[in-house]
């Protein structure tokens, strides 16, 4: 760990330990310890990034969202996982930061979007799981994400924060400081955090090419001259690398530089109740190479690519109220453009010499309506629709970028793809019972990766989905249970086995996600989740690739608001559908793989009312296994090859939290 890092951190504890000597507020939050979260809205989970779940620590953006039932992560090393939702990811998963959207550059999905985002930067994340909702950009068939921030008003002058440092095994240290200061005509926040890892070892005690490291920091400025007007302007940086076992090469470069401009304006007339407009811009400049992060690569073979991304999002919506309906209608852009360069030999570090060429663009342009109706006492219902028309063109490609990927001297060539999306849900509610029941389509454009693999000119995806589910909640006894049926006409196909690398085939899915918590004797509790999809390729009769199989967890915790204890067992049964060569833009099948259970512990004091200490073992038993989504492991110089990027082995961490 470098000096500056060092001090970084010291720095941390010692601002946080001088603000817990204050009068400070009794903190605040969930239970000690939060193992899954659960669902309290149809089809909708909104997750506290900052409550530790177990397994931890997350090192990104993925690593929290796979404790959500129905979620998995392609491992590729010890950080920058690629996220699905029931086998689905990639742009099939759209991925936001406050509303904007967050790209990638690696055509390899290197750097998936979640790689740039730290979890305890934001201060909530909410998932959208299916094509029930169109406010959030075209394209959802399995879902979105948004990773949000939400500043409040200073009702009077003052300052508010929280804080934490993270340790465990494997050289793992993680650290956020979150201030703000602000008096109730506006407000600056500031955030910073730091995360690291070494390489971590699996269960049979293989060392895995894995270590990370990132650094992330944060300014939000915001005027509110009243209760209805807010004015928000934030700048994110993010800077890192990360060592891969999956590949030939390593991300030695992870830049991101993004702001935005948020502008509210709240009960402007008796039906107009919000107008606001965003705007964000997103650059991502990512080098990937095979020496940074390696001993021992001969200078003639080593080689750099340097893709970068810029997206720029922009979003104008109106809530509206006509009597007992809620309607939101409005308008989003996204302007995309991705380019390339790469060297190698001995002269391999000059990249940054060379002229980007652009390979890819997409302009698209979306409107959209979503609508809420109380139907009698008991029932709601809600609908949207949602036009998009986007403009994706390859770039005219020189001889000498045939090695990116793409087809060497390839002229420029447009495609234009005129998405639509629509779903109704008719939801029932009766005491603490509610039922609900959607029906959603959606038709996606092909994204970067697949056209970047495509050999030919891909259809886009069509795909309609049946949702239906219950939600239950009283002092004792709480869950949920969602279920669908999915059919994907022109299911955009990943296929190592074929000439054409990407071909449109027809598929089913179907699953489903159930959560229960018991909460008994005062303090104890008993929880569980279960998630299953089954998906079939209905054109080759097949199963669909990359669909993992049925997983749960259950937890037996004890809680009595200053101290707590939990056992966590998390279990997969063995995957033998599998389609080998096929998958997506993120992973293939390789085979079948076993089935797995670890079992972990963890535990949380109160140790004062603004500190929080909690500490838990992850993998008890040391089990070596790896996940069915899992990447293939390569042959990397002084670690031992293994068939896929097993998970690790046992690991121990502790944290402490502070909020003030």
């Amino acid at each position: 760990m470098s000096p500056l890092h060092r001090c970084s951190l010291a720095c941390l504890l010692a601002y946080a330990g001088h603000a817990a000597a204050a009068d400070l507020p009794e903190y605040q939050g969930d239970p000690i310890i939060v193992t899954a979260p659960r669902s309290v809205r149809p089809l909708v989970q909104d997750i506290d990034p900052r409550d530790p779940p177990q397994p931890v620590p997350a090192a990104d953006g993925a690593d929290l969202l796979k404790t959500i039932p129905g979620f998995s992560v392609i491992r590729k090393g010890g950080a920058s996982g690629d996220p699905l939702l029931r086998g689905l990811g990639g742009s099939r998963l759209a991925i936001l930061a406050d509303g904007g959207y967050v790209f990638g550059g690696c055509g390899g999905r290197m750097d998936p979007p979640t790689a740039y985002l730290y979890p305890d930067a934001y201060d909530k994340i909410t998932v959208f799981k299916g094509p029930q909702t169109v406010t959030l950009g075209p394209g959802l068939v399995a879902g979105a994400v948004n990773f949000e921030r939400n500043t409040p008003r200073f009702t009077e002058a003052g300052t508010h924060g929280s804080a934490s440092i993270l340790a465990g095994n494997a050289e793992r240290l993680d650290g956020y400081v979150d201030a703000s200061f602000g008096q109730p005509l506006g407000y600056l926040r500031l955030i910073g955090s730091h995360n690291e890892g070494g390489d971590y070892k699996d269960g049979a005690g293989n060392k895995v090419h894995s270590a990370f490291d990132r650094d992330s920091g944060t300014v939000i400025a915001g005027l509110t001259p009243d209760d209805t007007t807010k004015l928000e302007f934030s700048l994110d940086q993010s800077r890192g690398q990360a060592a891969y076992a999956d590949r030939s090469v390593d991300g030695s470069k992870f830049d991101r530089d993004a702001w935005s401009v948020k502008a509210e304006k709240r009960a402007l007339t008796a039906w107009l109740d919000k107008l606001s407009l965003y705007y964000s811009h997103s650059y991502v400049d990512h080098v990937m190479d095979n020496y940074t992060l390696r001993d021992g690569t001969p200078p003639m073979k080593r080689a750099a690519m340097n893709p970068d991304r810029t997206a720029d999002t922009a979003r104008l919506a109106a809530d509206l109220a006509f009597g007992e309906l809620a309607l939101t209608v409005g308008a989003d852009w996204l302007r995309d453009r991705h380019s390339n360069r790469m060297a190698m030999g001995p002269n391999a570090d000059s990249y940054s010499d060379k002229t980007r060429v652009p390979d890819q663009s997409f302009d698209s342009l979306g409107a959209f309506a979503e609508g809420r109706l109380p139907l009698g006492a008991a029932g709601t219902l809600i609908a949207g629709l949602r036009q998009d028309r986007t403009q994706a063109v390859y770039e005219p490609q020189p001889a000498s970028m045939g090695m990116m990927g793409m087809s060497p001297a390839t002229p420029r060539s447009q495609q234009d793809y005129d998405p639509t999306a629509g779903f109704v849900r008719y939801e029932h509610k009766l005491g603490g019972l509610t039922a609900y029941a959607g029906l959603g389509h959606t038709e996606r454009a092909p994204d970067y990766w697949e056209r970047n693999r495509a050999n030919q000119q891909v259809r886009p995806e069509l795909s309609d989905q049946l949702d239906l589910g219950l939600l239950y909640a009283d002092e004792a006894l709480s869950g949920s249970l969602s279920l669908f049926a999915n059919r994907i006409d022109d299911f955009i196909l990943i296929d190592n086995n074929s000439p054409l690398g990407t071909r449109n085939v027809d598929a089913r899915r179907y699953g489903f996600e159930g959560d229960a918590t018991w909460r008994f004797a005062g303090a104890w509790k008993l929880a569980g989740t279960l998630a299953y999809t089954y998906g079939e390729n209905l054109s080759d009769n097949t199963p669909l690739a990359q669909t993992p199989p049925l997983a749960g967890s259950v937890t037996l915790g004890w809680d009595n608001g200053v101290q707590g204890a939990a056992l966590v067992w998390r279990g997969a049964m063995r995957h033998t559908r599998v389609a080998p060569g096929q998958g997506n833009i993120a992973g293939v099948d390789i085979g079948e793989t076993g089935g797995y259970g670890v079992l972990g512990i963890n535990a949380g004091w109160q140790l004062a009312k603004q500190f929080r200490l909690s500490a838990g073992i992850d993998n008890l038993f040391n089990k070596n296994y790896a996940e069915a989504v899992s990447k293939g492991g390569v042959s990397v110089p002084g670690y031992d090859q293994t068939t896929q990027v097993n998970e690790p082995g046992r690991t121990l961490w502790v944290k402490l939290a502070a909020k003030w």
